[in-house]
Order: structure tokens, then C-alpha cells, then sequence
């Protein structure tokens, strides 16, 4: 168990830079997009600099030591703005060309990759690049099987999306950032959705938690990856929760906020894994 965030929130997303863990936007109680920012330095939570729009489901990642937050849904809109925070401020950057939620966002060789999500429309399956060099999103190959509430991760050579509805899958699909082409790694123990996913600094992966495949109760599911060959499942979430990203901070995998029950259910909980 580590220090709880200062209040209950889920979908939000997470990533660390420059020694602090960066918990952003999600839900409230009440189902309210936020556009809060909460930041731990290793002993206490404080508020960061605001985001410039209230977001749940965006997904997060670190890129050359700046945090960016891309997505989400705002309200009833569907967001495609990117955000990086320079210092104490958000910049926009670029938008992606489609605008998505319950994504992941994956940074990988200098670059940051969106895969998955939704809108009100249905599933994105397009998949997409940004390259901080020319500030700009480019399209590669779509996702073999569009889905959203997927959990992101690097693995070797890859990119990968892991789980994710509808319907609930145990499916991973990765993009290979040698052959540019689209590969799948064995499937989770268990199908999930809305679960977190990271790769430690050792370049093992954790996936954890999230929703069964009637989106009625939280899977406890614990999965390791130490191989290509196949994924281990010997723990179980300490808190099971679904609705949060895993964001690697001081050599762990933390997984702060999310719903402790199936629906609008957050909580202030923070644990950590290696």
C-alpha cells in the first residue's frame, strides 16, 4: 500500500517524469470529466498545473522527460487534443487525426503511439505516431481487432495493447517497430478490460486488474510477462480496481485511483507492484 491520492478518482491517466508520479484528469463521484492534476514526490501528494480541459479516459505517457496526456472524453464530446507539460504549464501540441478515449498511449523509440479507443461513433482502430521532431501524427496500419479500454505496454521491439471490450478479450496485439507490422503475443491468463499495464525498468510487463466480460465485476488478475512464450498469473491485485493506468515511479509499477466495483466507483487507493 502506498500514500492515497488526495481524492477518489477513476479513468484518469498516469505517468512519471523527473521523479514525480503525475495522477491526471479521470472521473469524480459524480461522473464529472476533471481537469485536475495530482502530483506525488515520493512523500506527499500536491495539485499540479490544471489541465486546459476536464478528461476521462485519456491515456498518458512519458516522452523525452515531458508527461503528455492525449484523449479522452470530455463531457459527451470525444477529445483528440494532445497536451505536454513544459514546467509548470500544459501545451498543446498537435492534435492526433482521431479523436478517441480508452486508449493507450506507448513511448517507444523517441516517438509516442496511440492505439485503441472509442467515441461515441464506435472503436478506433486506426493507429497513430507522433514524432516530437516535426510536432506532427502520422497513420500507420490499423489495429487487427479495434477495441477499446485497452492497457499499453513496450515489450522488445513492440508496442502492444493488452484486453479491452467489446466484447471483454484476453487478445494482445502488438506493433512491431522493425517489420512496421501488426503481431500477436500469447493471450492473457484471463479476458479483461479497463485493466493497467506497464513495463518495469528490467523490461518485464505487469498487467493488472479491470473488468470481467460482462462488465460486472473487477478481475483480481495479476499477469506477468518474462518471455514471449508466456504470461505467469501465481498473485493476485493487491486492491483490485479497474478504470487506471500503471505508471512505473521509483521502480515500481503504481496503480493509483480507479473503481473498486464495476461502474462509477472511485477510490483514493494507491499500491504498488515490482
Amino acid at each position: 500500500m502506498e500514500a492515497p491520492l488526495p481524492v477518489p478518482l477513476e479513468e484518469s491517466g498516469a505517468s512519471a517524469a523527473g521523479g514525480k508520479l503525475y495522477v491526471m484528469g479521470g472521473f469524480d463521484a459524480v461522473g464529472r470529466s476533471l481537469s485536475t492534476v495530482y502530483v506525488f514526490d515520493g512523500a506527499v501528494w500536491s495539485s499540479g498545473p490544471a489541465l486546459p480541459l476536464g478528461v476521462d479516459h485519456p491515456a498518458a505517457a512519458t516522452l523525452d522527460g515531458h508527461i503528455y496526456l492525449s484523449g479522452g472524453h470530455s463531457g459527451l464530446a470525444d477529445s483528440a487534443r494532445v497536451f505536454r507539460l513544459d514546467g509548470a504549464s500544459w501545451i498543446e501540441v498537435a492534435p492526433m487525426a482521431h479523436a478517441r478515449g480508452g486508449h493507450t498511449l506507448v513511448s517507444a523509440g523517441g516517438r509516442l503511439y496511440a492505439i485503441g479507443g472509442n467515441t461515441a461513433a464506435g472503436n478506433v482502430a486506426q493507429t497513430e505516431v507522433y514524432d516530437p521532431q516535426s510536432g506532427q501524427w502520422g497513420e500507420l496500419p490499423a489495429m487487427p481487432a479495434a477495441r477499446n479500454h485497452v492497457a499499453g505496454f513496450t515489450f522488445a521491439a513492440d508496442v502492444c495493447a493488452a484486453g479491452g471490450r467489446a466484447p471483454n478479450t484476453a487478445r494482445v496485439d502488438c506493433f512491431n517497430l522493425e517489420s512496421l507490422t501488426w503481431e500477436r503475443l500469447p493471450d492473457l491468463p484471463r479476458s479483461t478490460s479497463g485493466a493497467g499495464a506497464t513495463t518495469l525498468d528490467d523490461g518485464r510487463v505487469i498487467v493488472m486488474g479491470g473488468q470481467d466480460a460482462q462488465e460486472s465485476r473487477i478481475v483480481d488478475q495479476l499477469a506477468r510477462l518474462p518471455s514471449s512464450s508466456q504470461w505467469t498469473a501465481t498473485e493476485t491485485m493487491l486492491v483490485p480496481r479497474h478504470g487506471f493506468e500503471l505508471a512505473v515511479f521509483e521502480g515500481r509499477a503504481w496503480a493509483c485511483g480507479g473503481g473498486s466495483l464495476a461502474g462509477l466507483h472511485p477510490v483514493a487507493t494507491c499500491t504498488s507492484v515490482f
